[in-house]
């Protein structure tokens, strides 16, 4: 579990039998969580995520102000989780210079895993993907 801007922390574990896809950038990559949100939702309106912002700066902030940077440029009531670690970015050898994604079935197995920005033909693999984890999503 990862604490988020707002003081809650949130994990895969919260979403037990759901697929899950997790979109993590660089702190200072942000509007790409954001962009790749509002573009895959309008194509698979279930898609359930989690949004990770990698701080890799060194010297590292203090948590609180990662959080309250991320309260003022996020969008209200989206939630951002803080990777202060790099947990993420370690363990799937992520490079965060451009946003990474990872899909994890209901089972959460890592599934796919992209990076890059929401353009095609990488948009177009990316919703592949989500339809075969959530087959509800209408066709295009």
């Amino acid at each position: 579990a990862l604490p988020d801007q707002f003081g809650g922390s949130a994990s895969l574990n919260d979403y037990a039998g759901q697929p899950v896809l997790v979109i993590v950038a660089s702190g200072r990559k942000l509007r790409w969580i954001g962009q790749w949100e509002k573009t895959l939702r309008a194509k698979v309106p279930e898609l359930v995520s989690l949004r990770v912002a990698d701080i890799s700066d060194d010297p590292k902030p203090a948590d609180t102000e990662i959080a309250a940077v991320l309260r003022e440029r996020a969008p209200p009531g989206i939630s951002i989780l803080i990777d202060m670690q790099n947990q993420w970015a370690t363990d799937f050898q992520l490079d965060t210079g451009e946003p990474c994604l990872l899909l994890f079935d209901a089972e959460h197995n890592l599934v796919a895993k992209f990076r890059g920005r929401p353009r095609d033909p990488l948009f177009t693999e990316v919703v592949t993907a989500l339809r075969a984890q959530f087959p509800a999503s209408p066709s295009p």
